[in-house]
């Protein structure tokens, strides 16, 4: 399963794919915000009734407040639906941590207290993905299996009932699963052949596979394939293909397909005029869209009640509306009605609603176009920024991956089998580079770079290649 993961994300890159995000660094609920900062801390703004914010209290803030003894933080999901919210984060240790609404068991630690600090989510090791749903949550371990807790009226846990869990259990007969996405009431899942697969709640279609009535055990959607992300709104779901385009299903009351229709669709429909998005940069609140085109242009659609879409106006969008004054952004949430944005300098940028200080910018005014955060740490930023073309490189193996000993041997090449000179950086899963090398064809006398790994600890490393300013992206297994 690892084997496969790192052949797909390879293969992406050779396509010419860029800016892949392997961790989500900020992260939108129902009316609160979450952020994981450079030095892998976390930070939270916006609404805090039930304790969301994780700093030990229930008020409100508009200004980012640490959350509370949390460390080693590479990843976050915030869930909720206004007031009743919980936040989620994945520590290095593949260890996953909850606070806030435990109303129905969201949070994993086999009680129904809320909390307004960490506490750690039980029987999960090995996890390298985390998402927050409406009242319950999910996990993705390092085997392909997908993990489910919490809420379960509408089938959300996947298991084939109703009813409702305290503690994680596996979601049977799913595998080689790579990405997940829980909605308010559903979950999606990526398979590592490009399938996606969906259960839960289907008043509107959003399940995708041509019926509104609800799934309590996984389904492949209908017609899908070649998909490298996916996202869940709260009655609709998003999917990023291969080829840059995005195809989205279920509820269209504002738009929020993005197909020029306020109709809803039961089956995938393709976002209109929108391609491009070849870096796999999209998000989904309650009621919209957001993702940035390889021109580093962002593209937004669906509601727009409380500016959220940032085009200036308050207008329902049914189509994709360029998103005004931002930039050079490298990772996107949507919340209720509010949207959030990160640069690659780590500045945190948002719009839309603002009523409980979810933009954290020290007020509580709606902006119908993009502000600075205030007083934000340095955003942690994805491990891989950019990949090289296919017309620069046309091989690029590594191997053995898994090693058990922490020694690969890496091969770059072109299409005339010629070594590509360039720079190799390995980095672990908190961002410290463990490993350097420069490759100059001229001085080596093979084609085999080797990396030694053997000092580190188990786990899995990120490897760079650097030429000029493109770089390509390598996920090391060491066992």
């Amino acid at each position: 399963m690892k084997k496969q993961i790192t052949i797909l994300i390879a293969l992406l890159a050779l396509l010419g794919w860029s800016k892949i995000t392997v961790a989500q660094s900020i992260a939108a609920g129902g009316w609160h915000s979450v952020v994981v900062c450079s030095d892998n801390t976390v930070k939270c703004f916006g609404e805090n009734a039930t304790g969301q914010l994780g700093n030990g209290n229930n008020t409100d803030q508009n200004l980012p407040v640490s959350v509370a003894g949390l460390t080693g933080v590479i990843a976050v999901s915030a869930g909720g639906d206004q007031l009743e919210a919980h936040s989620m984060a994945l520590k290095s240790d593949g260890t996953v941590w909850t606070w806030g609404s435990n109303l129905y068991g969201a949070l994993g630690n086999a009680t129904t207290t809320s909390t307004n600090t960490p506490v750690q989510s039980l029987l999960l090791t090995n996890v390298t993905a985390i998402s927050a749903g409406g009242w319950h949550s999910v996990a993705l371990k390092d085997d392909g299996t997908v993990w489910t807790w919490g809420w379960n009226e509408d089938g959300q846990l996947g298991d084939g009932s109703i009813t409702s869990r305290i503690i994680a259990g596996q979601v049977p007969g799913l595998t080689n699963v790579i990405a997940i996405a829980a909605g308010t009431y559903h979950v999606l899942a990526l398979k590592d052949d490009g399938t996606v697969w969906a259960w839960g709640d289907n008043i509107s279609g959003q399940i995708g596979n041509g019926s509104t009535t609800d799934v309590s055990s996984p389904v492949q959607v209908s017609g899908l394939s070649g998909v490298v992300k996916i996202a869940a709104g709260r009655f609709f779901s998003l999917a990023v293909k291969s080829d840059g385009t995005v195809w989205t299903w279920g509820e269209n009351l504002y738009g929020q397909l993005g197909n020029g229709t306020t109709t809803d669709s039961h089956v995938p429909v393709q976002v209109s005029g929108l391609t491009g998005i070849t870096s796999a940069t999209a998000a989904t609140g309650a009621f919209h869209c957001m993702a940035v085109k390889n021109d580093n242009t962002v593209w937004a659609w669906g509601r727009n009640t409380y500016g959220n879409l940032g085009d200036g106006s308050v207008t329902h969008k049914s189509t994709p509306v360029q998103m005004s004054g931002i930039s050079d952004v490298v990772g996107l949430a949507a919340g209720t009605n509010f949207s959030l944005l990160y640069k690659s300098d780590g500045t945190l940028w948002g719009c839309g609603r603002n009523a409980s200080g979810q933009l954290g910018d020290g007020t509580f005014l709606q902006r119908n176009t993009v502000t600075q955060a205030t007083s934000m740490c340095p955003i942690l930023q994805p491990a891989g920024i950019s990949t090289l073309h296919n017309s620069e490189i046309t091989q690029i193996t590594a191997f053995p991956n898994p090693s058990s000993d922490g020694i690969f041997k890496i091969e770059i090449t072109d299409e005339n089998g010629q070594l590509k000179n360039g720079i190799i950086e390995v980095f672990n899963v908190i961002g410290k580079n463990v490993f350097q090398a420069s490759i100059d064809s001229k001085i080596l006398t093979s084609n085999l770079i080797s990396i030694d790994l053997s000092q580190q600890a188990n786990g899995i490393y990120f490897m760079t290649f650097t030429k000029e300013s493109h770089k390509f992206y390598q996920k090391l297994l060491k066992q």
